[in-house]
This record gives structure tokens, C-alpha cells and sequence, in this order.
């Protein structure tokens, strides 16, 4: 079955794109939309989340500012609906292109294995994601959540470098 081409009858591909606030990563998808974007691609946008806390123990410096647990739902609101704004302006842009999507977010320690949880999940013909960190050669080098999924994908992956 094609991918490519207008065939009556193709598959249309789906595309994993994990999204964060920066500009490399809108950059990321505009090069997308520009070079390798087909007519009847279907987006997933995943917004993943590093928890603060991992683990249910938490310790309070008694002689520091107080901590109040009363404010802990309002940061997790807060993250919630910057999370939902992120999903939902990548969501215009593709809808702007002409394409189709969905938005995801993801709460994990992992981000790397978030991303290709995702893929898997949503039966994933691509990933395309942003190169991430800079190393000390300032662009040459894949940041660790990029180099994770490259290494360990099952379905090509583009990284995108500004």
C-alpha cells in the first residue's frame, strides 16, 4: 500500500510530533510543513510532562518557607491548561496547513519512552521531532530525549536542527 502520491485508496500517514514551548520545536514544524508535509497526514501532538515529584515521599526543610499542599492542585491546574493551550495552538497551525490532528498530554519521568509509548500506541508511521539539546559543538549534537528515541525507535524518525 502507498503512502505517497494521490492514489485513490492510500493509507495516510500518522505523524507523532512531541511539542514543548520553544521556538526550535515550532521551527521544527514549520520545516515539517514545508519539506516532507503530504496532503492527508495526520498529526499527533504529544506535550510530555517531567514530574517534579516521583515518588509519593516528600521532604520539607522545616526552618525554609512554608510549604503550602493546598497549592499543589493549582500547579498541576496551571500545568494542565499551559499543556492544553501548547496542544491546542499546534492544533491551529496544522489545521491552518490543512491537515488533521490531535494533541496528548503525557506525564512521565521518562520522556524518551513517553515518546515511543506514544508511537506505539497511536500506530505511528513517523516520528519528527526537534534536535533538543545543544552540546558544546552548538547544534551538532542530539540532546538526550532526541538520542533516546533515535536509538531505540521502531519507525523512522526526523530530527530537525535549526
Amino acid at each position: 500500500m502507498s503512502i505517497a502520491g494521490g492514489e485513490e485508496g492510500r493509507r495516510s500517514r500518522r505523524i507523532l510530533f512531541p511539542i514543548d514551548g520553544s521556538e526550535s520545536c515550532t521551527n521544527a514544524f514549520k520545516w515539517y510543513l514545508n519539506y516532507i508535509k503530504l496532503s492527508g497526514d495526520f498529526i499527533i501532538f504529544v506535550h510530555i510532562v517531567e514530574p517534579v515529584y516521583t515518588s509519593s515521599e516528600v521532604r520539607i526543610d522545616i526552618e525554609g518557607p512554608e510549604v503550602r499542599f493546598e497549592d499543589v492542585p493549582k500547579t498541576i491546574d496551571d500545568v494542565m491548561n499551559r499543556s492544553k493551550a501548547l496542544g491546542l495552538s499546534y492544533m491551529s497551525l496544522a489545521k491552518e496547513a490543512g491537515l488533521e490532528s490531535k494533541a496528548f498530554l503525557h506525564i512521565e519521568t521518562q520522556p524518551g519512552r513517553a515518546i515511543l509509548t506514544s508511537a506505539k500506541n497511536h500506530n505511528i508511521d513517523m516520528i519528527v521531532m526537534e534536535a533538543g539539546g545543544q552540546g558544546i559543538l552548538s547544534g551538532a549534537s542530539l540532546g538526550r530525549i532526541s538520542d533516546y528515541v533515535v536509538h531505540n525507535s521502531t519507525v523512522p524518525v526526523v530530527i530537525v536542527h535549526e
